[in-house]
C-alpha cells in the first residue's frame, strides 16, 4: 500500500523521537498531499512540531483488523489554506505477505519484565516480530490472557536498554519452561530499528544458505 492510499478519516498512532525523547501522538488522515498525506496537526508538550525525521506510524483496518505499519521519512509542518497541518511521507513496512502473520526472528536475549505493573522478573526474549514477541518466564506462572507486559532489554552489552510494551495473547512451553506470547501494543523507533536489524541478519543467513545449497547441488 502507498502511503497516500490510506483512507481519509483514518486514525493513526505515531511513534517518534522528538528532542531526543520517545513520543506517541494520535492524528487523523485528511487527504492525499503530493506523494504523502495531510494529517491533523500534532504537538508535543503543548508545542506544534515543525519537522520530525525519525518516526513510524500504524493503524488497524476496522473491517479486517489488519495492522499496517509505515516508516515515516519526514513529518513536516505546512500552512494549508491559512491553517497549520502536517504532511507525512514514507512507505509501508510489509510485515507479511498476507498481512496477518509476521516473520519471527530468534533473539535469545536476557531482560526483565513487569507484569501488570506489579512485579519484575528475569526473562529471556525468545523471539520477536513486527507484531509480537515471546518470553521465556522460567518456572514463573499464573499469567492470564490480557495481562499487560513491559519488557526491558539491550541488544548487546554496549547498547542502551530499550522498553517494549505488549499484551499476553497465549501461554505455552519451551523445553519444559513456561513461556508467553505477546502482541506489541506500539513499536517505538528503537524497537523498530532492532527488528529491522534482525530482519536483515535473517535475510543474509537465508541467502548464504541458499548459495551453499546451490553449490552443493552443483558438485553432486
Amino acid at each position: 500500500m502507498k502511503i497516500y492510499d490510506i483512507p481519509q478519516a483514518t486514525k493513526i498512532t505515531i511513534n517518534m523521537v522528538h528532542n531526543n525523547q520517545n513520543q506517541t501522538v494520535e492524528a487523523t488522515v485528511l487527504t492525499r498531499y503530493g506523494d504523502g498525506i495531510l494529517i491533523t496537526p500534532i504537538s508535543c508538550n503543548g508545542q506544534l512540531i515543525d519537522i520530525v525525521s525519525n518516526a513510524n506510524f500504524e493503524y488497524v483496518e476496522a473491517l479486517t483488523d489488519d495492522k499496517h505499519v509505515f516508516q515515516a521519512d519526514t513529518i513536516s509542518r505546512v500552512d494549508f489554506a491559512g491553517t497549520d497541518f502536517h504532511v507525512v511521507t514514507g512507505r509501508e513496512i510489509v510485515i507479511a505477505d498476507n498481512q496477518r502473520k509476521a516473520e519471527r526472528y530468534n533473539v535469545q536475549i536476557m531482560g526483565t519484565a513487569v507484569i501488570n505493573k506489579s512485579f519484575s522478573i528475569s526473562v529471556v526474549l525468545h523471539d520477536i516480530s513486527m507484531r509480537g514477541f515471546s518470553l521465556m518466564v522460567g518456572k514463573n506462572s499464573g499469567y492470564k490472557i490480557g495481562d499487560k507486559v513491559k519488557v526491558e532489554f539491550a541488544k548487546d552489552e554496549s547498547s542502551a536498554r530499550m522498553a517494549m510494551y505488549g499484551i499476553v495473547v497465549r501461554e505455552f512451553s519451551i523445553g519444559g519452561y513456561n513461556a508467553v506470547g505477546c502482541e506489541i501494543e506500539n513499536i517505538s523507533p528503537k524497537v523498530l530499528s532492532f527488528i529491522m536489524e534482525k530482519k536483515i541478519e535473517h535475510a543474509k543467513k537465508t541467502t548464504a544458505m541458499a548459495i551453499f545449497q546451490a553449490e552443493q547441488a552443483a558438485v553432486v
